[in-house]
């Protein structure tokens, strides 16, 4: 059992980690229990009628619980409120993702075929797949895409492209659609109305939370784990370490609480937001809490040792998972859209 952190500076304790199934196996799930540890997290919560500081808090929380479980967690909150935006409702009972990556120029096609619309490409970084039951895929027309509400259980999955350990429970395997037909009842929203919508940037925020949340992982994990004599060197380097984490929290919990000050419908009758204002919001939250992480990674490293992580299977773990979670974040893109908004 991991030990709450205590951050009493500047923000308040951290929400404590959601329970997991006693004979959930972290490391090795089969899927049958990780769809019960994923429904455990996600059940009974209403997801799209919360603010975002409300998300963001059990955003943290789930992300603290644990992290594979965390990124497939965010993805099912992130379809229902996205299914919300446009008006729908997913599927009861069904677990759902977003599979919208585009890396390496891959991503769904549509292909007309006589009166026929069949769907074509691959689709990289499908976290979920040949687990989850639905998943919310834009399928592109040239310039522009529809959403789709895609049935996805059966659909081919090539698990042999994942070359890390890390990240193993996310199941994010390459998926190929190919000849899929596509009906308009599986059409979510307007034409573009995927990228076009207010909430597609602050997601940003959300998935900030989650890493924020592993990073106390990470933190439980590794006080766990030391031994409990300390040294001069061992408080500076926990000291720097917990500043990540402070700060982690702060600027996610302000992201969320400005997000619920821009988007709040009253908000929006008197002055319509811009997207433009929500993209560098989310960017600027996700650019301090991904340099947060990565320079709290690299401080629980150089505490934890060979021997942390050679012998502390969760903790290296998680370290591992977090390290490669957290690079999502194209931090030197967003260092230079933040850089040309400085310039204006």
């Amino acid at each position: 059992m991991t030990r709450d952190v205590r951050v009493d500076c500047l923000v308040s304790l951290l929400p404590a980690a959601r329970a997991v199934p006693p004979d959930y196996d972290r490391h090795r799930p089969d899927d049958e229990s990780l769809r019960r540890a994923i429904t455990a997290l996600v059940n009974g919560t209403p997801w799209a009628d919360l603010s975002w500081s409300a998300l963001v808090e059990e955003l943290v929380a789930i992300g603290r619980t644990d992290i594979g479980l965390g990124r497939l967690a965010e993805g099912h909150i992130d379809a229902a409120r996205t299914l919300a935006q446009a008006g729908a409702s997913p599927e009861a009972g069904a677990l759902y993702g977003v599979w919208a990556s585009r890396s390496g120029a891959t991503g769904v096609r549509a292909v007309a075929t006589g009166r026929e619309v069949t769907v074509d490409g691959t689709l990289k970084f499908a976290s979920g797949a040949g687990l989850l039951d639905r998943a919310l895929v834009p399928v592109w027309t040239g310039d522009h895409h529809q959403l789709a509400d895609l049935a996805v259980r059966d659909l081919p999955v090539d698990a042999t492209a994942w070359q890390t350990s890390a990240m193993t429970v996310s199941r994010s395997h390459s998926v190929d659609p190919a000849g899929l037909r596509l009906t308009p009842e599986m059409i979510i929203g307007a034409e573009d109305f995927y990228l076009d919508r207010l909430g597609f940037f602050p997601g940003g925020v959300g998935v900030a939370a989650v890493w924020t949340g592993g990073l106390a992982r990470v933190v439980d994990l590794l006080l766990d784990w030391l031994d409990p004599r300390s040294s001069p060197a061992l408080e500076l380097r926990l000291g720097a370490l917990r500043t990540s984490l402070v700060a982690a929290v702060a600027v996610v919990r302000q992201g969320g609480r400005r997000l619920d000050e821009l988007l709040t419908p009253d908000a929006t009758a008197r002055q319509p937001v811009e997207r433009a204002t929500l993209h560098q919001l989310a960017t600027e939250v996700r650019a301090v809490v991904g340099t947060a992480v990565r320079t709290g990674l690299n401080q629980v490293r150089e505490v934890a040792g060979p021997a942390g992580l050679a012998f502390a299977t969760d903790l290296t773990h998680a370290v591992d998972d977090l390290d490669l979670y957290v690079r999502q974040q194209n931090a030197d893109a967003d260092a230079a859209l933040l850089g040309r908004t400085m310039r204006r």
